[in-house]
């Protein structure tokens, strides 16, 4: 049997074992499969067909670096099948990669290449000429998170053997999201009562803002609101608290669109302008240090403050994970124990106090103490 020479194929040897990759035009793709099995010639002939339909990386790019991974990353089908809001998310940590890191050669990158990249997103400039950087580590985390992405990426198109980015030291980042005080709320509504419904609504079902401008009053019965959630597809059942029931019952007799909540000229929200809105009328209000998304964090700590579990929490909410509610939920029963403990430690002082003026306490059941 004559031996079959497959163009632009090259063997590398690691270790004990020997992988094969698809070189061409500067570019080295990772053959699937062991050499000579039906699993390798499907891989080999997959790729040799994109290279004859030309469907590779655009010029001008460095063969082998991390734009021409971000390039072919945004062409695959996982892209495509992201959801918009997702996809939206990713450019906000793909595009500054591809600026500022966009000619290193991905299979270059070690551990400390990820951690160059984690600090340089540490911070922010200052806002005004003089000041100093501002803390951002949500970001940095964030960005290493994408690259991460990236890598796991680059190892299934055979541009890496490994992961650089897997699991790295993250930046510590606080407590997130701050819950909005009772005070708080008060004042934003004294000042800007026309944010009164998205407010309740927020609060009554702990929905992130585009899950809250998606509702539509066909997913209210009068009772219930269901919300298909936009981040995790999520289908969530709520009950509606009686103030955000009567709100709504009172706003249907006025609908202009086919959304619960409108703009000022009674059209859906788009989110953007939406976030600038309630940004606008919180800063609008006086109120500092909180931001919209802090509702969904307020609607979780009451549900945990009136006895809730976490599956409860995690019903209305929709989160997906009971480590993210039980910051909440450790918070309440924390208050609870310190007020009983209170309780306690002041009813012994006033004991004492009566003792010392030869009062004598008297039990429920009317036994002297």
């Amino acid at each position: 049997m004559a031996n079959v020479v497959l163009p632009y194929v090259n063997a590398y040897q690691s270790r004990r074992r020997k992988y094969f990759y698809y070189r061409r035009a500067g570019v080295r793709l990772r053959i699937a499969g062991e050499m000579g099995s039906p699993a390798f010639f499907q891989s080999y002939q997959e790729i040799h067909e994109r290279f004859e339909r030309n469907e590779q990386p655009r010029p001008g790019i460095v063969p082998g670096s991390l734009i021409e991974l971000i390039t072919r990353y945004r062409a695959t089908p996982e892209w495509a099948q992201l959801k918009p809001s997702t996809r939206k998310d990713y450019e906000k940590f793909l595009q500054p990669l591809e600026d500022d890191f966009g000619t290193a050669l991905v299979a270059e990158l070690d551990r400390a290449a990820v951690r160059l990249v984690r600090d340089r997103y540490a911070t922010r400039p200052g806002r005004k000429e003089g000041d100093g950087p501002i803390p951002s580590p949500r970001r940095a985390n964030k960005t290493v998170s994408m690259l991460s992405i990236l890598m796991s990426y680059a190892i299934e198109i055979g541009m890496r053997t490994d992961n650089p980015a897997l699991r790295p030291k993250r930046l510590k980042t606080g407590p997130g999201y701050r819950a909005w005080t009772r005070e708080e709320i008060q004042t934003f509504l004294g000042e800007m009562p026309e944010f009164r419904l998205p407010l309740l609504l927020a609060l009554g079902t702990g929905q992130r803002g585009i899950d809250l401008i998606a509702m539509t009053w066909s997913s209210f019965d009068g009772d219930v609101i269901e919300v298909v959630q936009e981040k995790t597809g999520a289908k969530v059942w709520i009950p509606c608290h009686p103030e955000l029931q009567e709100a709504l019952e009172r706003e249907l007799t006025l609908r202009t669109a086919q959304t619960i909540l409108t703009t000022d000229t009674g059209r859906p929200w788009e989110l953007g302008s939406f976030q600038t809105a309630v940004s606008k009328a919180i800063r609008g209000a006086g109120l500092r240090g909180i931001v919209w998304h802090g509702l969904r964090a307020t609607a979780a700590s009451w549900l945990a403050e009136m006895g809730c579990t976490e599956r409860e929490i995690m019903s209305i909410t929709g989160h997906t994970t009971a480590a993210s509610v039980s910051v909440y939920v450790r918070h309440a029963e924390q208050k609870t124990r310190a007020v009983n403990a209170i309780a306690k430690f002041s009813a012994r002082a006033l004991d004492a106090k009566r003792q010392r003026r030869g009062v004598t306490s008297v039990s429920e059941n009317g036994e002297i103490k």
